[in-house]
């Protein structure tokens, strides 16, 4: 369950990154992104 929460979260923030104009709001989004990718959901202390 987390992985896919994971998983969409990820597809949300870059759906949200295509859409936004407002680059203070993209800058937001950008770093929010980069957070969720960066989260290593597969390890077993995560479990």
């Amino acid at each position: 369950m987390e992985r896919f929460i994971h998983n969409e979260n990820i597809r949300r923030y870059r759906k949200l990154l295509e859409d936004e104009q407002n680059e203070e709001k993209r800058h937001i989004i950008r770093k929010l992104l980069t957070d969720e990718e960066a989260k290593d959901v597969g390890s077993p202390e995560r479990r």
